[in-house]
């Protein structure tokens, strides 16, 4: 591994270690081709540290630059940290060599968004093909929904995924605009439904025919943030934060 790519492993897994979405048992994906990996048979079923790292995952960011400036994001736009971006080959090398070494499971691939929702999107959607289609892969793949990004996008993506996610962030809509000005609760609503109604489409559709592709059999699953009252009241000096969002 070059030094350039252990450096922006280093970054973009620490980078990842936030998202505590990555729930990651319940896939029946078997390895039927004779290829590499297999989510069914390979246990997947980790150990969980106390900032919501999944040990046996690889678990890495594509990207931490972002165009949003979320309060509670430490990728945010306005934080002053160090950036850095995969190519989609590295993500492919990294997961491919982990997994032949048997350091990892299994992938879970997030990524901060750049430039737009469907650029990021098609960006994790090439990662997954290529190990799918190309590297033969049947191993465990967990990837996160970009909030925005067109429904085209995410139904492919459902097909080589066994797990997909995206964050709900805050309960209400108002509360989403106080910490996160620049995202849509539209946005972020859509793809949860979308995704669910797609499940349940191709659960339908596999009874009458059997050569119906799976589309994330393990489900989706879904994170929220869970802030303390007094400690935004003094950071954002907002005496009136009730009035704004019903977290507590």
């Amino acid at each position: 591994m070059s030094e350039r790519l252990r450096e922006k492993l280093s970054i973009l897994a620490d980078a990842a270690k936030y998202d505590v979405s990555c729930s990651s048992s319940g896939s029946d994906r078997k390895n039927t081709n004779k290829g590499v990996g297999n989510g069914h048979y390979s246990g997947i079923c980790h150990t969980y540290t106390e900032d919501g790292r999944c040990v046996s995952l690889l678990k890495i960011l594509l990207t931490n630059h972002c165009i949003f400036d979320c309060a509670y994001c430490v990728s945010r736009k306005s934080n002053d940290i160090e950036r850095a971006a995969f190519t989609v080959d590295e993500v492919v090398e990294l997961t491919m060599n982990f997994y032949r070494r048997n350091f990892i499971e299994g992938l879970f691939l997030s990524s901060g968004i750049f430039k737009n929702a469907d650029y990021t999107m098609e960006r994790l959607l090439r990662v997954v093909k290529k190990l799918r289609l190309e590297q033969n892969y049947n191993g465990y793949i967990h990837l996160k929904t970009i909030p925005g990004a067109s429904d085209e996008l995410i139904k492919e993506a459902g097909l080589y995924a066994d797990r997909m996610s995206i964050n709900l962030e805050m309960p209400t809509e108002t509360g989403l605009k106080l910490l996160a000005p620049d995202k849509s609760h539209k946005d972020v609503i859509k793809p949860l439904g979308f995704v669910q109604n797609q499940i349940v489409q191709f659960k339908e559709e596999k009874k009458l025919i059997k050569s119906v592709p799976k589309f994330v059999p393990a489900g989706q699953s879904t994170q929220m943030v869970v802030l303390v009252l007094h400690l935004l009241k003094k950071l954002f000096r907002l005496d009136n934060l009730e009035n704004y969002t019903s977290i507590n």
